[in-house]
Formats: structure tokens, sequence, C-alpha cells
């Protein structure tokens, strides 16, 4: 099947993203959806948005880290799956990442939604400053 992974500057669509990967075919579609929330390990206080950048290559990176994904969990090409990672402001509540996946069985389904994700959050250089209620801001990802 196919893969297709976003960086993307504008909200998110989740009910477009789910359409994407289901079919007569699917027997199950996982999903993983990252939100904006209020708060933060690396944070003082209250959260009240974020900033996300990414380094210049970013797309060609999203792209590079979904497919290896899906070829080391996903050799025979049996799952659609879709991911998109959010840059720019963003408030508590909006989406900054989504994966979808839509194979015969959840097992696959299952596998290969949690392993972009995490391939996704260890992997692609994005760098999130949270923006406090105090008015404070702190970073976080720089290691990435």
């Amino acid at each position: 099947m196919a893969h297709t992974a976003w960086i993307a500057t504008d909200p998110i669509d989740l009910t477009a993203m789910l359409a994407s990967v289901s079919g007569p075919t699917h027997g199950a579609v996982a999903s993983f959806v990252g939100q904006v929330r209020d708060h933060d390990p690396e944070a003082t206080g209250e959260v009240v948005a974020l900033r996300y950048t990414c380094h210049p290559d970013a797309q060609r990176f999203i792209e590079e880290i979904v497919s290896a994904t899906v070829v080391r969990h996903d050799p025979q090409g049996l799952a659609e799956v879709q991911a998109t990672h959010r840059i720019g402001d963003l408030d508590v509540g909006d989406l900054a990442l989504v994966v979808t996946v839509g194979s015969a069985h959840r097992d696959l389904a299952f596998t290969l939604c949690r392993a972009v994700v995490e391939a996704v959050k260890h992997e692609l250089p994005v760098w999130k400053q949270q923006f406090e209620a105090d008015g404070s801001h702190a970073w976080s990802g720089l290691g990435c």
C-alpha cells in the first residue's frame, strides 16, 4: 500500500487523515492524536501556547523516518500510513502530531502506529517553545 508524511503549517484535519486510511480491505484503523496540553515536565507553570519550529529539511526527514519505519515493521507493504506534524503557533488543544494507519488486521495497525509515533518523536528535528501563563517560556526537544 502507501505511506505519506507531512510537515504542516495549517491545522491537521483528523477526519481526512482517518478517511485516507479507511477502505474495504482495512479491517483495522489505528490512530494517535497528539495535542497541546496545558502542562509539561519542562515547564515551571501552566502552558498556554506552543511554537514548533523545525529544521529546513524537516519535510524530507519526516518522509524518510516514516518510510524506514514502515519498511521495518511492514516489509510486505500491507498497511496504509499517514503522519503529519504541525509547526508554527499552536494553542492548548490544537493537534500537533497525528498518525493514522489502516490495515487488514489490528496487530499491524497498532504496531505501525506506535512505531511511527515513536520514530517521529525521537528522530524528527522539531523544537518546541512553550509559553507559560506568567509570560515565561521554555524550550524542549533541543537535543533532537
